[in-house]
């Protein structure tokens, strides 16, 4: 990894002995896996002693990206996101870690505000050298003139998901990725994710195999259902969670919404030399998460009904969530009309009368 200090936090005696009680001090041995790519999830691990490896497959041989001694701890903002592992940590020198669960991470950024301002900020710096191209955990084949490659890519992009997208036209990598996996031309555009193979996806399958849909989720009552995540979605999904209601947030097509997509916004409270839609979308995410909120893509909800002092959000897959209260966060659509057929509508007649 690219040398980022942010990346690379250093954690202090007072904050490893406030971790140390809230996970598990274990011994570990070199050569052992905390977690691997395609893992649905893991626990938040601080190095006491030894060293752990971060490490991502690059053509069949593992390749290191990174490496923590004692004081630093490991993860990125899929502890806060739900998403597969797209790394893998591998010790280098046998030691000794804490494992924190990720509830109680959790717990701890949305309380103690020194070291949650620490963790974030290495889980957002690592998270955009992913992005950079530091590892290629998702891989995705596709024709930049297919409209299914299209939109897998237009929601890896918009999701802040790292990715290396690879022209079938173009790379020389592809051929060796047809004949392993055994690809065939109809089954484009094809996205190989941490370990699995899925051809010809939509984003919704993408996004379930990847952990963001409601599928996930072992509770579907909430006490906040907010319906959109543009930046007036976020923003009460943050609210919400802050003031400690379970908080839901469903997205049709990716987070962000239309200001997601939108290179520069300069009339957005608080930012006056502007911003870029992707950094408002990711700071505002990254925010409503610390307090616990859940946000899920895609996800279109196409019913909304009372249900015992409930409403319940039934989803285009059939899937109903309930909640104590929703928030429509929906945005402006544009929409045309057709012309007024004067033909079949009675004339109002006007008359000009001067004063």
């Amino acid at each position: 990894m690219a040398a980022d200090p942010d990346a690379f936090q250093q954690l202090s005696d007072a904050e490893l002995a406030t971790l140390g009680q809230l996970g598990v001090r274990r011994a570990v041995a070199a050569g052992e896996y905390l977690y691997r790519e395609s893992d649905p999830g893991y626990d938040f691990y601080v190095v006491l002693s030894g060293a752990v490896e971060i490490v991502v497959n690059s053509e069949g041989k593992e390749r290191v990206i990174a490496r923590h001694g004692a004081g630093r701890f490991l993860g990125e903002l899929n502890l806060l996101t739900g998403q597969r592992v797209f790394v893998s940590a591998r010790v280098a020198e046998a030691g000794e870690v804490i494992a924190v669960p990720r509830d109680a991470l959790r717990r701890l950024i949305a309380t103690d505000a020194s070291l949650s301002d620490k963790i974030l900020a290495a889980f957002l710096a690592r998270r955009a050298i992913l992005m950079s191209g530091a590892a290629s955990a998702i891989r995705v084949i596709g024709s930049r003139f297919s409209p299914d490659f299209g939109r897998v890519r237009e929601f890896l992009v918009r999701s802040g998901i790292p990715h290396e997208w690879l022209d079938p036209d173009a790379d020389r990598e592809v051929e060796r990725l047809v004949r392993e996996f055994d690809i065939a031309p109809q089954d484009l555009p094809v996205v190989i994710a941490t370990g699995a193979v899925l051809r010809r996806p939509t984003p919704g399958a993408l996004a379930d195999y990847l952990g963001l849909t409601v599928a996930k989720l072992p509770d579907r009552c909430f006490d906040l259902i907010v319906v959109g995540a543009g930046p007036a979605g976020l923003a009460a999904a943050m609210y919400g969670a802050s003031e400690g209601l379970r908080t839901l947030v469903l997205e049709m097509v990716a987070v962000g919404g239309q200001a997601g997509s939108s290179s520069r916004i300069e009339n957005y409270l608080g930012f006056p030399t502007g911003i870029s839609g992707g950094d408002l979308t990711q700071r505002a995410t990254v925010q409503a998460q610390k307090f616990g909120a859940v946000i899920t893509s895609p996800c279109a909800v196409t019913s909304l009904d009372d249900v015992a002092g409930h409403v319940v959000a039934t989803l285009s897959d059939a899937t109903q969530v309930a909640g104590r209260a929703l928030v429509a966060a929906t945005g402006a659509h544009s929409r045309e009309t057709a012309p007024p057929d004067y033909r079949r509508r009675p004339h109002r007649s006007f008359r000009i009368v001067n004063a």
